[in-house]
């Protein structure tokens, strides 16, 4: 199972860089969403409400409209209709054209979509409207926004200005220390760093009013020929960091009271029973026989 795995993730990383390279050669860019249930309506409310923290709102919005135009997208819907608006509020819940045709008439916007490499965007409606949202659709079930490349140059410039003033206006980081990242001789191969390697250290106020131990974010988010695409490295975050309670609580639901164990003490392994599981999945205490005491 874990090579199957591996291999389709490797298709996924094969098809999108061919799918990049293509956007690339006419002048567009894929930015990176969150890949979850959310990712159409998080695409959405950044290209039209410029903020993907909206996209609850987008939702909330999609399901009234059709619930209010019942007689217009019932008949492509499988199944009850009042059932499937139910579960449509689930944040978590997938959705495909028919949302998408609601929210283009919502927005007034048509939507053009890239799905093939070397292939024009599929005009998924076409209402002649003049404003369009233009996504990306890979592996089958995702979506990403694209922009033209000049609009992800001048957002870099923008965060790099918009850092510079929050450090040297709020934290109070000498303009000094910041100028070095904002060099535009510093430049990277890509337009965002979403294709580059996950940031080490682990928040924005790493280093604040530490002289020039900024952190590896900070950096990025300085350097104006850099795109920091800062939701979705959030959401990078947030699902590791649910990953490793999810491991905890796997973990706790393996031991009960009287469970004999082993665990590692200042470079020594030593057996033990264990004594306390918490009921809210914290740190268990043991009883180490060789020492005569407990250890949570």
């Amino acid at each position: 199972m874990d090579g199957g795995g591996s291999m389709r993730s490797n298709e996924e990383r094969v098809a999108e860089k061919q799918m990049d390279d293509y956007l690339k050669t006419i002048g567009l860019h894929r930015k990176k969403i969150a890949k979850d249930g959310s990712c159409l309506f998080r695409a959405v409310a950044e290209q039209v409400l410029y903020c993907q923290s909206y996209h609850t709102e987008v939702r909330a919005q999609c399901v009234e409209f059709l619930k209010k135009n019942r007689d217009s997208y019932e008949a492509f819907i499988e199944g009850d209709f009042e059932d499937y608006l139910c579960k449509l509020q689930d944040p978590q819940q997938w959705v495909g054209e028919v949302e998408i045709n609601a929210l283009a008439v919502m927005y007034k916007r048509d939507f053009l979509i890239y799905q093939e490499p070397n292939k024009p965007a599929v005009h998924i409606t076409d209402n002649n409207f003049k404003d369009k949202v233009r996504l990306c659709f890979l592996n089958g079930n995702h979506y990403d926004s694209v922009y033209p490349i000049s609009h992800m140059k001048g957002a870099a410039v923008c965060q790099s200005i918009l850092y510079e003033l929050l450090y040297t206006n709020v934290f109070k980081v000498d303009r000094s220390v910041l100028a070095g990242y904002q060099r535009t001789g510093r430049h990277f191969e890509v337009l965002s760093d979403d294709s580059m390697a996950a940031c080490i250290s682990s928040d924005e106020s790493d280093g604040r009013g530490r002289g020039r131990h900024l952190s590896d974010r900070v950096r990025r988010s300085l350097n104006p020929t850099l795109f920091r695409n800062i939701e979705f490295d959030v959401w990078q975050r947030s699902k590791k960091a649910q990953q490793k309670l999810d491991f905890c609580i796997a973990a706790g639901m393996q031991y009960a009271v009287g469970d004999r164990c082993q665990v590692r003490l200042e470079g020594r392994t030593y057996n033990a029973t264990i004594k306390e599981v918490p009921p809210n999945n914290s740190a268990v205490t043991v009883y180490v026989e060789e020492l005569g005491r407990r250890w949570v």
